[in-house]
């Protein structure tokens, strides 16, 4: 602590001292030096008070200067008690207003890990630049990380929920960017996936605050705050059951409670194993959701190569069976699409059912509600038959793909109306019931199971029939190195079609009148 230069007395017995230095510092000097008096600083050892003025203050000051000798020093003490008698000198003794300290607040500090979290900064500059990175590591102690560069505002803050990354691993205002765009930090697997093996123990983040903008991969600037999220897939209650049953391997995840409850199956991608951070988390939404591994677990085949079809059925019937697993119903379907769509169900022409999840299982008699419905989508479910459509009197387009349709029956209640019937993808066998769509005039069916031509030429009794497709039947599968055979025989069966497979379809008696008509328009 240095009060400053002492310069010769001047007439008057004044000295000059230079401040460099609050003056609080007095206190603490003698405090260390266990109260004894100190010398120094512009204070001698006389006993007489002269006055000086200090150097760049607005008024005078106390200065302590020697007048007699053998006099008892002045301590510290008694010059703060002087200095402070002095009320023009009060201003010198504020000290400056603390600079806050940057903090970094992420909330919730720990909860489920699809849910959305705050991220703020204080205590910045206003403008200052800094990088947020995020560092997580996996099960198998991979690193990832992510990094993304911000400007403080004019209060010196940030909050990710609205301010814009101007550069890193993403851009724009992104407030969980942080997190989706985490990747390897090590080169050696730069597409390897974040993938949680374990449901039971959090997923630990680490967000820090850096100094600067440090582009990704490079070495970041000092660390300025930090802060640890905890991202949960489980919550307290979700009951875990590794299954065996026949041919099925996984696990069901249930909800807290008695049920039953929405039922759904995940299917993780191709990296093999059994993943369940998924299924947790919906049942901690409260679904039934069953974990299906379906190669690279236990005895299941080691690689994804030939799949086998019955696996995935007896895992969907299963869950159907399953007293704690119930499907979405007609109703449920319909209330959501109108809050969804903001529509009245009985007043639209087009209503969209098809994806639920839990998938729908049952066309049941909510479907008459329906009564001004002209195309009505239930595709992608777990239906297995059709019904309940009495009431659609004004239906002209009904899509029932990817469903588990085994037959025809049941069309003959809009038969009087139905022009376009999506039906692809379900296991329909045989054709019978068909012949009363009198005003069917496309019909897409491939993917099923029709493999002769008995059955195939029962679409000959739809006079209107223009458009079909049939590819992915056994029958189509037999010309498949040879698609215009396949054309040849379909179309003897069914004259009446102009598109085939995507194919328009050219009659030889077209071709003859077409060549026939050219050289008539060129012999005159």
């Amino acid at each position: 602590m240095v009060w400053g230069r002492r310069e010769r007395p001047r007439a008057g017995g004044f000295s000059s001292v230079r401040c460099s230095s609050r003056l609080d510092g007095l206190r603490e000097a003698e405090a260390a030096r266990g109260g004894r008096p100190f010398r120094g600083w512009g204070v001698g050892r006389g006993s007489a008070l002269d006055w000086g003025r200090l150097e760049g203050a607005a008024a005078a000051v106390p200065i302590l200067r020697a007048a007699r000798p053998h006099r008892a020093p002045v301590t510290a003490a008694a010059m703060w008690r002087a200095l402070a008698a002095a009320a023009p000198a009060r201003a010198l003794l504020r000290a400056p207003p603390a600079r806050r300290a940057a903090s970094l607040a992420v909330s919730p500090a720990a909860g489920p890990a699809d849910e959305r979290v705050e991220t703020r900064v204080a205590g910045l500059s206003p403008g200052q630049p800094v990088t947020l990175r995020a560092v997580a590591a996996d099960d198998r102690g991979c690193l990832f990380q992510s990094c993304a560069h911000y400007r403080a505002d004019s209060r010196g803050e940030l909050h990710l929920g609205t301010d814009a990354s101007h550069g890193g691993d993403y851009t724009g205002v992104e407030p969980m960017g942080l997190f989706w765009s985490l990747a390897p930090a090590g080169m050696e697997k730069p597409y390897q996936r974040f993938v949680p093996r374990s449901t039971g123990a959090p997923m630990k983040v680490e967000v820090l605050v850096h100094q600067g903008h440090s582009p990704p991969g490079a070495m970041p600037g000092p660390v300025v705050a930090k802060a640890e999220v905890q991202r949960l897939f489980t919550a307290p209650g979700v009951r875990r059951i590794r299954l065996k049953e026949g041919v099925v391997r996984g696990s069901l995840f249930l909800p807290p409670g008695d049920g039953p409850f929405p039922g759904v199956i995940d299917m993780y991608g191709d990296e093999g194993g059994l993943i369940e951070f998924r299924s947790s988390l919906l049942a901690t939404h409260g679904f039934a959701a069953l974990s299906l591994p379906y190669f690279d677990f236990e005895d299941l085949p080691r690689v994804m190569k030939e799949l086998k079809l019955e696996y995935f059925e007896e895992a969907a019937r299963f869950l159907q069976r399953h007293p704690k697993a119930k499907a979405t119903t007609i109703k449920e379907a319909l209330a959501r699409w109108e809050e969804k769509s903001g529509q009245k169900a009985s007043e639209a022409k087009e209503v969209k059912l098809y994806g639920q999840v839990p998938p729908v299982e049952k066309m049941d008699g909510a479907l008459s509600a329906l009564v001004n419905c002209e195309k009505l989508s239930l595709s992608t479910n777990c239906i297995d038959r059709i019904a309940n459509l009495n009431n659609l009197k004004k239906l002209r387009i009904l899509s029932l793909g990817r469903n588990n349709i085994k037959n025809l029956n049941g069309l003959e209640a809009v038969a009087d109306t139905l022009e376009e019937l999506w039906i692809s993808y379900n296991l329909i066998e045989k054709l019978r019931g068909i012949r009363v769509m009198k005003k069917l005039k496309i019909l897409y069916m491939s993917n099923n199971l029709v493999k002769d031509w008995a059955e195939f030429v029962r679409l000959a009794e739809l006079p209107l029939l223009e458009e079909l497709v049939f590819v992915g039947n056994p029958l189509q599968e037999k010309f498949a190195t040879d698609q215009n055979s396949w054309i040849e025989e379909a179309t003897k069966r069914v004259p009446n079609l102009k598109k085939l497979d995507g194919t328009l379809v050219v009659k030889e008696e077209e071709e003859e009148g077409g060549e026939g008509g050219e050289g008539a328009e060129g012999a005159n």
